[in-house]
C-alpha cells in the first residue's frame, strides 16, 4: 500500500479528508445522509491543502544497510537494503524531485593500510558518492502526515535469501543496462550521479545516507566519482560508520551531523532506526550518535510511529 499521494492539487483536500496518516488517499469519502443534502447545497467545499517544503518535516527514521544473516546457502545478500523517510509533522509534504544519495569516504578500517579519506573538513558543502531523484515536480509526490517514502535498492521479493521483502516498497534504485531487476510495478528514482556496478549499494560497513531539497544538476559540482552539493539544501542525515572507534572516518561536518551510530557487524539483519521524544515525534538534534539506536530487526512498510 502506497504511502504517499499522488493526485492533482484540486483533488488533495477530499482525499485527505478521508485517510488517515500513512494510509492511502481515496477520493471516495462517505455516502452523504439525504438530510444533509440542504448543507451540501450550500457550496461549502474543504479548504485546499497546500504542500509544504520537507525540511524541518521530512526525516530519515530507518536505514537498513548491513546485509541479511546468511541463509539459503549465501553468506553476503545485501539487496535488500531500504531507507525510510518519514513526515514527521502536521501538514502534507511535497517530495517529488528530492535527492538522496551516500557521502563518499569508507567507513573505517576495513583493511589495515585504510585511512581516512572523507571530505569532513567544510561545513558547507558534502561531498557524495551517489545521487538518485525522486521523480516529478515537487507536488507530484506529496507525503501526509505521518506518512513514509520507503525506498528500496532492489524492490520486491527477496526470499528465501532474507527475511525482508520490499513489494510495498515506494521507490527503487535501478542501474539500466545491467544485471538490475526493475520490478514492474514500483516507480524507479532517477539517477543523477551512480560511481558504478551492478546496484546501488550503499555499504554495508556503514553508510552515510543525505537527503537534499530538490537541486538542479546545476547545483552539483561534479568531479571524479564524487558530487559536491551545497549543505543548505540539505533535509536531513544519518551518519553510520564501522564501529565505535571509527570516529575519525567521519564523512560530515559537526556542524551538519555531530555524531555517528554504527550497527553490531556487518550481515546481521540489523538496522538503525530514529528514537522518538516522549510527544511521539521522531528526535531530531542532528547528532546521530544521539538521534539513531540499533533495532535487531527492521520494520519494513510505515510501522505506526
Amino acid at each position: 500500500m502506497r504511502r504517499f499521494t499522488v493526485l492533482p492539487i484540486a483533488l488533495l483536500a477530499l482525499a485527505c479528508a478521508s485517510a488517515p496518516p500513512g494510509k492511502d488517499a481515496s477520493p471516495e469519502g462517505p455516502t452523504p445522509d439525504p438530510e444533509d443534502a440542504d448543507s451540501a447545497d450550500s457550496g461549502d467545499t474543504a479548504a485546499p491543502v497546500v504542500p509544504m517544503e520537507p525540511q524541518g518535516r521530512l526525516r530519515i527514521e530507518e536505514v537498513y544497510y548491513a546485509g541479511a544473516v546468511p541463509q539459503a546457502g549465501i553468506d553476503r545478500y545485501y539487496s535488500d537494503q531500504f531507507i525510510r523517510l518519514r513526515n514527521d509533522s502536521d501538514d502534507t509534504v511535497a517530495a517529488g524531485g528530492l535527492i538522496v544519495g551516500d557521502a563518499h569516504g569508507l567507513a573505517g578500517t576495513i583493511n589495515p593500510t585504510d585511512a581516512p579519506d572523507a571530505h569532513a573538513d567544510d561545513p558547507a558543502v558534502v561531498v557524495m558518492s551517489n545521487l538518485w531523484r525522486v521523480p516529478g515536480a515537487p507536488e507530484d509526490v506529496l507525503v501526509p502526515p505521518g506518512g513514509c517514502l520507503l525506498i528500496a535498492q532492489d524492490a520486491g521479493q527477496h526470499t528465501p535469501y532474507s527475511e525482508i521483502d520490499l513489494w510495498d516498497a515506494d521507490f527503487e534504485a535501478v542501474v539500466a543496462g545491467g544485471h538490475d531487476d526493475d520490478d514492474a510495478v514500483v516507480p524507479n528514482l532517477e539517477r543523477v550521479m551512480f560511481t558504478g556496478g551492478y546496484d546501488w549499494l550503499v555499504t554495508v560497513f556503514g553508510p552515510t545516507i543525505v537527503v537534499f531539497a530538490p537541486l538542479d544538476n546545476s547545483a552539483l559540482t561534479f568531479g571524479d566519482r564524487t558530487a559536491q552539493a551545497p549543505a543548505s539544501a540539505i533535509v536531513d542525515t544519518m551518519e553510520a560508520l564501522m564501529n565505535a572507534d571509527s570516529g575519525s572516518y567521519k564523512r560530515l561536518h559537526p556542524d551538519i551531523d555531530a555524531g555517528f551510530t554504527h550497527v553490531s557487524d556487518t550481515y546481521t539483519g540489523e538496522s538503525v532506526r530514529r528514537r522518538s521524544t516522549a510527544d511521539g515525534h521522531l528526535q531530531d538534534t542532528d547528532d546521530s550518535t544521539a538521534d539513531f539506536e540499533v533495532a535487531a530487526l527492521p520494520e519494513v512498510g510505515c510501522p505506526p510511529l
